[in-house]
């Protein structure tokens, strides 16, 4: 969640903290602070609310040091307030924190024993202070080497804190040296000429530097201007592997669009067709599972498909059961991952888990995965980044190759996410011969067509917009969908009600008459997806029950579909195509939809209220 950004080198300036902490709003913030050291003193400044509210104040930092940090905090302990905001201040140390302390109560008692003053309410000042004590007493043992000092004290703060964390620590006594320390929440290093860097995520950096290194749990990184070590938590020096980055700084512009969540829509078939490219031979109608990164996995041994995700990734495991099931004959769970390490696993050396999620850092996921491989399972991770702390964990990492996404809605990752299920249900049935050669050639050739389809999706954007306009001063609003698209009325729903505030449910229209359908009256609109599919007879009945009792239909059917939009309020039409290509469709009209309606709500489309990207806490 939190965005975290640190430099050490020749010489950097508060713009460059800025700019970085700027890459890093799609994570969610609510305060923003920087810290610099300069003629051997820490010079902070922190606001409360968004970075504009501490640009103001970037005059009152040194206009250039060879070290800094800075951060942008999503509040667990403590409201978000400027004396909560990092970084936090304990005598000579600056650190700032991504992550929560558990145990930060006993600690704080023990460290108010030793009058240590507190000026905040959050966690993390424990971790300051703390630090602080254990340097003071490392100093004496380390004849004065501020940096072993340092690093000892740091692996003593680490021994003694229960939660998780990303540190980035500087000190005006080591004004050289930038330290950061790693487990369960994601920190990397960026290598440039003549200065190394930290953050929370591959974005604040790539206009510097496309050489990184990412920290696995229980890491510590000691960087220099001209230099870096790496320890683990026992103290012993390791070596790690030097990732090189394919994304552009250009990625990450609006490149005309009005909102990055817009341009990522209309990005969609590229999505797409990147997540596809490579991966099958549409001539011999073939899936590369090794493309897919499907290198470990025993493909013919496991007898049961768990699916681990949360949010949208969690609706698009849903989809992909569908079609897994179908596909390879296999029984197929899709688990909520906040749920999944709780209670008791049936997974086993005869279940594959994959893990599904954008970021790769979705601490929920991370830990469940974790249980599965306590439990012997084959396990997989479909992320957008490599080598985030999911993919590392896993048997396999399968990349979708969405690219970067900034706005907090998630929309083109979750169109790559279901085009690379659909691809390993194809592969697996493939590999396992539970497809004909004629179903897989056909289900290819559609995916083929998938990118285009969308793009004449996209094209209804301005009609959609003004049917949008109906729905700005609902209170609620019901989605309803049979088959693959229940989970697409649940994911037009989630979008709806995160971007427009408005409170949205959706459900198997099936569902209806056990219970919902108590809700319905003229005042209450209802998004019916009703394509000429399998389901669509049952749906259109559904459709006259609400109808009946006074509901407002805004329906997503087939073009010409003359009997559905004469029942209509409003009416969608897309493009007549085979049913493994409809969730795309249906997917990007409420895409749309969801972003019109909180637009013209005024609502902050990029970065919806107490809502981050990458949920690094549980």
């Amino acid at each position: 969640m939190c965005g975290v950004i640190g430099y050490v080198g020749k010489g950097a300036s508060p713009e460059f903290f800025f700019l970085g902490l700027k890459r890093l709003e799609y994570r969610g913030y609510d305060s923003t602070g920087i810290a610099m050291v300069f003629d051997g003193k820490i010079h902070v400044q922190r606001a409360e609310g968004k970075l504009i509210n501490l640009h103001e104040k970037l005059q009152h930092l040194p206009s250039r040091a060879n070290i800094g940090i800075g951060h942008t905090r999503w509040a667990t302990h403590g409201r978000p307030t400027e004396d909560n905001a990092h970084p936090h201040v304990s005598g000579h140390i600056a650190l700032l924190h991504n992550g929560i302390i558990e145990n930060y109560r006993e600690i704080k008692n023990f460290l108010q024993e030793k009058k240590y003053v507190f000026l905040s309410d959050t966690d993390t000042e424990v971790a300051a202070h703390l630090l602080h004590y254990e340097f003071s007493l490392e100093q004496k043992n380390t004849s004065h080497n501020n940096i072993l000092a340092m690093k000892n004290a740091i692996l003593n703060v680490v021994k003694t804190i229960k939660g998780t964390f990303a540190f980035g620590i500087i000190s005006s006594l080591i004004p050289d040296v930038l330290f950061t320390a790693k487990y369960a929440s994601p920190i990397i290093i960026g290598l440039g000429e003549n200065e190394n860097y930290i953050a929370s995520g591959m974005t604040a950096l790539i206009d510097h530097t496309k050489k990184m290194i990412v920290l696995d749990d229980y890491e510590l990184a000691i960087l220099k201007q001209d230099s870096y070590e790496i320890f683990d938590f026992q103290g012993n020096k390791i070596e790690k592997n030097i990732l090189s980055v394919d994304w552009s700084a250009q990625m990450l512009e609006k490149n005309g669009f009005s909102h990055f969540m817009l341009k990522e829509i209309f990005e969609q078939p590229e999505a797409v067709a990147q997540s596809l490219n490579s991966r099958i031979d549409p001539i011999d109608y073939h899936v590369f599972l090794e493309e897919l990164g499907i290198k470990n996995t025993n493909v013919l041994l496991f007898e049961k498909i768990q699916i681990i995700a949360c949010g949208t990734s969690f609706y698009a495991g849903l989809l992909a059961k569908f079609y897994l099931e179908k596909f390879c004959c296999l029984t197929v769970e899709v688990e909520l991952a906040s749920e999944y390490r709780y209670r008791y696993s049936t997974s086993n050396n005869k279940t594959l888990v994959i893990a599904v999620s954008q970021s790769g850092e979705t601490i929920d996921t991370l830990q469940a995965i974790k249980v599965a491989k306590e439990n012997n399972a084959q396990t997989i991770a479909l992320v957008n980044v490599r080598g985030s702390s999911i993919g590392r964990i896993c048997d396999d990492e399968s990349i979708m190759h969405a690219g970067p996404e900034v706005g907090v809605a998630s929309t083109k990752a979750f169109s790559a996410q279901v085009v690379s299920l659909l691809l390993l249900a194809l592969g697996f049935a493939e590999k396992r011969k539970t497809i004909s050669k004629e179903t897989l050639s056909c289900n290819i050739d559609n995916l083929l067509k998938v990118s285009s389809y969308i793009e004449k999706t996209l094209k209804e954007s301005d009609k959609i917009n003004q049917i949008s306009q109906k729905l700005v001063a609902e209170k609620s609003v019901l989605f309803i969908g049979r088959g693959p698209q229940w989970p697409i009325a649940m994911e037009g729903a989630l979008k709806l009600k995160e971007l427009s505030y408005i409170h949205a449910e959706g459900f198997a229209a099936g569902e209806l008459k056990h219970g919902p359908i108590a809700l319905i009256d003229e005042n209450l609109y209802v998004i019916c997806i009703a394509p000429k599919d399998a389901y669509y007879e049952k749906v259109y009945s559904n459709i006259h029950e609400i109808k009946s009792r006074g509901g407002k239909i805004i329906a997503i059917g087939f073009e010409g579909d003359k009997d559905l939009e004469s029942i209509s309020e409003h009416f969608i039409g897309i493009s007549p195509c085979e049913e493994i290509i409809l969730p795309f469709l249906t997917s990007a009209v409420l895409h749309l939809l969801a972003y019109w309606t909180a637009l013209n709500k005024g609502c902050d489309v990029d970065q919806p209220r107490n809502l981050a990207k990458s949920v690094t806490v549980e």
